[in-house]
């Protein structure tokens, strides 16, 4: 395969690699089952042949932007790999067939450690986006999945059907279509962290992209080069359109070139023919026939969006200034499916992948403080050659399918378990690290052997004030989250330091350090070679300065828009309910073309997420909810978590428990409860007066933290004096967000992406003085 004009692949200092599409055609066994079979999920047998205890840590290959685009082909395919899977210390590795996304042009991987007798390869996360503040992204996606080789993978009407035969979605789960696991070969891309147009051939996760067909065979019957026929014009079209960044360009269908558009419904008119109870060709055209952007695409296509570049010297732009007023945050950002009812299948698949976004103003000053150290293979540092952590959980089936149990998939790094990472002595190093799994919450214990600071949370670089704050705080990162860290090697060769993890649901399932819960090696590293030149880097003295648009949102910025509040509420019920996952009581629905949560451009909204999740009702651990919001990040001004684990103000370090040393000592000591000992350092929570629900210790008003995940503390069951009656007090955050720059429809929603695909989803609409409401897209 050629690599897509305009697209880099580079190599980064560790080794990279990304199987060729040929490759993985002649790995997987064919099925030559016709249109709309059923296959088994893949084998789960496990093998003896799993790679190394402690893998070479590697790194994805990259498509860099050039001359100000980010252009380059993203395949969909699928690849019978050997999938490393942990569940509580035991690993196997048995041949999974997976979807994987794959850089066209990406070079073939390296030999792995203890190479596979079947030549089967080992997982490796998507290719690492890498663009610069200002550039345009033009990706052309290509879904060339053989969907014959997975489960029951039709659109409309059905939930997933699995097992031999095609049996069922399982027994005792009341999931109705469309909040149920489904069509997990449709899929999209969505740019989480981007701050740009939802519409359109942007970040527009309500896009359905079927696979390009095949015959009973197994063979393609239109090509990828059919399916992106003209498309070459287009993007050059778009480049020119988008110069101004804060241009919804394209606006309608007819923006797009004609043979492309002509090829699109000449196959989802053959598709709906062969695919009856599919009229995804007849919904486009209403929707085309309603000034609305169709929804249902074949094999290909074209993502093409801004990155805008804040250039003024302060906040906000004068009045009639085309500047956007917000920019794009430079930082660590990811992709991945999107499309409701698979997200949870694809991602643990491993659909994900980094995004990087540089800024002079964010890598540049990092450069200047590091770059005149000269490293083991003689080049100076830079930030382009830093370690990105892509971490997941993979699996072929979410729990729901696979059964569940009480412990959860480890994590991966770049699709290895347990990898070693080098780093020579005194050396510093920038981890991008991106929790992109499915599920799971990674709380990083403190470091011992190490030292770190971290610079910014999920892509948003953090105020001066707080950077210095948080020398080796553990970490709580929650699916979504992201995080940079400066990483600090001991100044001696020879010794080798784990970063240990612990895997939970939820801030209340962390434990304290002890040696009856010593953590989860997430990767080690080994300090090795000669000391860094030349002497040993020290953590930056500063932290590069926030741009002007990450300017707190004050009291007075909100007033302007007349105190705007909402009030959302996530819940999650134990198995076998009516309805498991809602917010505010209902699931993700078609609302007659009204979307649930109606925002007005350029205003400042307080939200506060409540969180009524509690251990009980075949609920065995508390689950603090992963909130996500497209499009705008956010900074959070109060948190009240009911079940809040008591920390060391200095190390961030949990406090055990004086009568159990294995739990963490409460922050709220429920009133009446006489089992236990009030610690003068609690705070006091009555059930019955409300007016206690809230943090006993002020929050801060200045220097806040921007986010764009933020994990919902889960609620608390206590009982009342009486002994009888029981309670539930809520967990919630407070939030403010500016909404502004992009209008359009977009989502918000759970991060356990098996909540999403069950119904924890609300649509956004965002209007403006020219943009008038456009309902959202009908149900995907």
């Amino acid at each position: 395969m050629k690599t897509a004009p305009g697209a880099t692949l580079h190599h980064s200092k560790a080794s990279l690699w990304s199987a060729s599409i040929a490759a993985a055609t002649a790995a997987i066994m064919i099925y030559s089952a016709p249109g709309g079979a059923q296959q088994p999920l893949p084998p789960t047998s496990p093998t003896t042949n799993c790679p190394d205890p402690s893998p070479p840590f590697v790194m994805p290959s990259e498509i860099v932007s050039s001359g100000g685009i980010l252009k380059g082909t993203i395949n969909l395919t699928d690849q019978q790999q050997r999938l490393p899977k942990s569940v509580a210390g035991a690993v196997t590795c048995a041949p999974q067939i997976v979807r994987i996304f794959q850089a066209e042009g990406a070079p073939a991987p390296p030999p792995a450690p203890k190479p596979d007798p079947n030549n089967l390869p080992d997982p490796i996360a998507g290719p690492t986006l890498r663009a610069k503040l200002g550039d345009v992204v033009q990706l052309t996606f290509v879904n060339q999945v053989n969907s014959n080789r997975f489960d029951r993978n039709i659109d409309l009407d059905a939930c997933m059907r699995v097992g031999p035969g095609g049996s069922v979605y399982p027994a005792g789960v009341n999931d109705v279509y469309p909040n149920c696991l489904h069509a997990s070969s449709t899929a999209n891309i969505h740019f989480h962290g981007t701050h740009t147009s939802p519409s359109t051939t942007a970040d527009n996760v309500f896009l359905q992209i079927r696979p390009l067909p095949r015959n009973n065979q197994g063979n393609l019957t239109v090509t990828p080069a059919a399916a992106t026929v003209a498309l070459p014009d287009f993007f050059g079209t778009c480049l020119e359109k988008l110069k101004n960044p804060l241009n919804q360009w394209p606006v309608t269908w007819d923006d797009l070139p004609k043979p492309w558009t002509d090829k699109q419904w000449e196959m989802l008119k053959a598709y709906e023919t062969r695919t009856p109870g599919q009229p995804l060709w007849t919904i486009d055209q209403k929707m085309y026939k309603d000034k609305q952007w169709p929804i249902y695409y074949i094999g290909a296509f074209p993502y093409c969006f801004a990155l805008p570049a804040y250039t003024l010297p302060t906040w906000p732009p004068p009045p009639g200034s085309t500047s956007p007023n917000m920019g794009q945050s430079p930082g660590t950002h990811w992709y991945h499916a999107h499309k409701h009812g698979s997200t949870a299948i694809n991602v643990s698949n491993g659909m994900t992948g980094a995004f990087i976004i540089e800024g002079k103003d964010y890598d540049g000053k990092i450069n200047e403080a590091y770059g005149s150290y000269v490293l083991k293979d003689g080049k100076r540092w830079n930030t382009q050659s830093q370690p990105i952590l892509v971490l997941n959980q993979l699996e072929t089936a979410p729990n729901i399918l696979a059964g569940g149990g009480p412990n959860p998939l480890d994590f991966v790094v770049n699709g290895r378990l347990r990898p070693k990472l080098s780093m020579q002595p005194g050396e510093v190093q920038l981890w991008r690290i991106i929790n992109t799994a499915p599920r799971s919450a990674a709380y990083f214990m403190a470091p011992t052997g190490l030292k770190w600071r971290q610079l910014a949370q999920d892509g948003v670089q953090f105020a001066d004030s707080n950077y210095r704050a948080s020398e080796n705080v553990p970490l709580f990162v929650a699916p979504g989250n992201r995080v940079d860290l400066l990483v600090q090697a001991p100044t001696t060769a020879g010794s080798t330091a784990n970063v240990l993890i612990q895997n939970v649901m939820g801030r209340a399932g962390v434990q304290p350090t002890s040696t009856a819960n010593p953590g989860t090696v997430l990767l080690s590293v080994e300090v090795t070679g000669p000391p860094v030149q030349p002497s040993a880097m020290p953590f930056l003295r500063r932290a590069p300065q926030q741009p002007p648009f990450l300017t707190d949102i004050t009291d007075q910025e909100w007033a302007k828009s007349n105190y705007a509040t909402k009030e959302l509420t996530f819940d999650s019920k134990g198995p076998g309910k009516p309805v498991q996952h809602t917010i505010n009581g209902v699931q993700f629905e078609d609302k007659g073309g009204q979307a649930n949560v109606q925002v007005h451009l350029s205003r400042v909204e307080e939200w506060t997420i409540k969180n009524t999740t509690h251990i009980a009702d075949g609920l065995s651990s508390t689950i603090d909810h992963p909130f996500h919001i497209h499009i705008n990040p956010f900074q959070i001004t109060q948190v009240f978590d009911p079940n809040e684990n008591m920390t060391d103000p200095r190390t961030g370090q949990l406090i055990p428990d004086p009568q159990d040393s294995t739990k963490a000592l409460l922050r709220y000591f429920i009133l009446g409860d006489k089992t236990r000992t009030q610690d003068p350092r609690q705070c006091v929570l009555d059930p019955s007066n409300s007016d206690t629900w809230k943090p006993c210790q002020p929050w801060p008003r200045s220097n806040l933290v921007w986010w764009d995940v933020f994990a919902i503390p889960s609620g608390r069951l206590v009982t009342l004096p009486d002994g009888k009656t029981t309670k539930v007090i809520p967990g919630y955050f407070k939030m403010r967000s500016r909404f502004v720059d992009y209008a359009g429809n977009y989502v918000l929603h759970c991060h356990i992406l098996v909540h999403e695909d069950r119904g924890m989803m609300f649509t956004v609409q965002v209007t403006g003085p020219t943009t008038p409401p456009s309902p959202p897209p009908p149900h995907h």
